[in-house]
């Protein structure tokens, strides 16, 4: 199947469209602009919008200074809940207490899953995937990061002084993203047994930066997660099939294609 190009200016139109790992430093940069022009053209046709972890490098919600930073994407997710759009953001591990805040409208998932059933019955888990393969000292340091005793500790460090050592943090770890080997098995066997406990007809992850569209086995529906933002996409779900959507420039059409196999 070809990729299918909407006009300039035309709304996205899905049962669920879902974003992850963006990794916005300001809201005024490519991929912040990117983002706003995807959630200011979903259609109302949409049922839910999904933020599925990572939008930010960092994000402390509990800081005014973070607040002010990113108040053009709580305002862009606060139209599209008044417009009928159910906006469910998935905490990653990059964002903290994003509960607290004051976005209007929006979901705030601080657990590990959440499961989503759309109108057509479809019933699709989701997670940022970061505590995927259950590894426990990263379990221990992400509870450390995420505690109340962190928060209360990050209150007394001016924003700009967090923002600088988050922004600084995060940019070494890019840096050595492209020197690690993913364990692909590792991760889908993971993920397999994760999405099979409980009902559901597929699961969905982010954190990887890959594109997985893989087979569940011995059962129908897919194992998904989005592609890496240095090619900005957004996951899609309408008329039965999954798509992704590649963004170009604000106002450009998006381009949908199917979802393929990593491995295909």
């Amino acid at each position: 199947m070809p990729p299918s190009h909407q006009a300039q200016g035309d709304s996205l139109t899905a049962s669920l469209v879902l974003a992850s790992d963006v990794h916005i430093q300001h809201m005024a940069d490519r991929r912040g602009r990117l983002l706003l022009d995807l959630i200011e053209r979903l259609s109302p046709e949409v049922e839910v919008l999904v933020l599925n972890g990572d939008i930010f490098d960092f994000c402390f919600g509990d800081a005014a200074y973070y607040r002010r930073k990113f108040r053009p994407l709580g305002e862009a997710l606060a139209a599209a809940a008044k417009r009928g759009i159910r906006v469910v953001f998935v905490e990653g591990n990059h964002e903290v207490h994003m509960d607290r805040s004051g976005w209007a409208g929006v979901e705030f998932v601080l657990a590990k899953d959440f499961a989503l059933t759309l109108r057509s019955g479809e019933r699709i888990k989701i997670t940022h995937g970061d505590l995927i393969t259950e590894d426990p000292l990263y379990r221990a340091f992400r509870g450390l990061i995420k505690s109340q005793f962190a928060r209360r500790a990050a209150g007394y460090i001016p924003g700009g002084w967090l923002d600088a050592y988050s922004l600084r943090h995060a940019k070494i770890s890019r840096s050595q993203d492209r020197y690690r080997t993913l364990n692909h098995q590792r991760i889908l066997d993971a993920f397999r047994a994760w999405v099979d406990e409980g009902a559901f007809d597929h699961g969905i992850i982010g954190h990887f930066h890959v594109p997985y569209a893989e087979p569940r086995h011995g059962r129908s529906g897919l194992l998904l997660s989005v592609d890496s933002w240095d090619r900005p996409n957004a996951l899609i779900y309408r008329d039965g099939q999954f798509q992704r959507v590649h963004l170009q420039e604000p106002g450009l059409p998006f381009v949908a294609e199917p979802v393929v196999s990593l491995f295909s």
